[in-house]
């Protein structure tokens, strides 16, 4: 997420086709800077993986640096052509970045802000077997805290990806719309109401995934979900709000408080889930 909040133009494909072709907006002059001085310490210019290296998603940073360093990839990403197929694609290191590090920064940032006596790591491949995604401990506490977080995304699934294709291909991708196995758009319009019921059931079923985990009482869950150009109301809020503490407890979830967390950054939700 840019500083100002405004969605970037690998972001907003996801949601609304007459962007596609709208102007990027230029990086901060200093995050620009930085990816051209490593491009030319490492001799490959040409390369989209010298902006994402899986070093530097593992790397423990307190809470501002860690969303100052992503906010400044996220910026070079999106001004750097070359980036587009494999980051709409989650390819390599993109994949953990957008299914992971984009909503725990988010998380990071509403949680603790500019702190920086909390410190906070991505599971590396060597702890990718436990059942958490990131670790957060405040060292403001005695004894310090650590906190556990599992991280899932509705955002991005084989049709997902199949629609990132279409648009790479065609230049554009239906905004609700599916890309059937035949590799045709199919248009699906939806009222606003019907929206907030697929975004809402999508929610459900990924919570669910997650009930079968031992987990425990230092554990949160993150679920992220695409809020972009269409989901921000007090009404909307208000009926997620509604829809989650009507499920909450059905879903059984063996965690301390459950997040419902927006990747345009504006939507961010918690809920104190009860003792099974």
């Amino acid at each position: 997420m840019t500083t100002d909040e405004s969605p970037s133009r690998i972001d907003r494909v996801f949601e609304e086709a007459s962007l596609i072709n709208e102007t990027l907006k230029l990086a901060p002059r200093e995050a620009i800077a930085r990816h051209q001085a490593r491009a030319r310490e490492s001799g490959e210019a040409g390369k989209s993986e010298v902006l994402l290296t899986d070093e530097d998603l593992v790397k423990e940073r307190t809470a501002k640096g860690l969303v100052q360093w992503f906010e400044d990839r996220l910026a070079a990403i999106n001004n750097y052509p070359a980036a587009e197929r494999p980051a709409l694609e989650h390819r390599g290191p993109f994949k953990k970045f957008y299914e992971e590090m984009y909503s725990f920064a988010h998380f990071v940032r509403h949680l603790y802000g500019d702190r920086e006596d909390v410190i906070c790591v991505l599971n590396s491949k060597i702890t990718a077997d436990r059942d958490y995604d990131a670790v957060i401990r405040d060292y403001s506490t005695n004894p310090w805290a650590v906190t556990h977080v599992e991280l899932t995304t509705t955002t991005f699934d084989h049709d997902e990806l199949r629609r990132m294709r279409y648009f790479l291909k065609h230049g554009w991708v239906p905004a609700w719309g599916q890309i059937n196995e035949a590799g045709e758009a199919e248009l699906d319009f939806m009222s606003h109401v019907e929206k907030l019921d697929r975004t809402f059931l999508a929610i459900e079923r990924a919570a669910r995934r997650k009930s079968n985990f031992s987990h425990g009482p230092n554990y949160a869950l993150v679920v992220s979900f695409d809020d972009f150009m269409w989901f921000g109301t007090d009404d909307d809020r208000a009926a997620l709000r509604t829809f989650v503490n009507d499920r909450l407890v059905v879903w059984r979830l063996n965690v301390a408080t459950f997040y419902v967390l927006g990747i345009s950054g504006r939507t961010f939700l918690s809920f104190s889930v009860p003792h099974r």
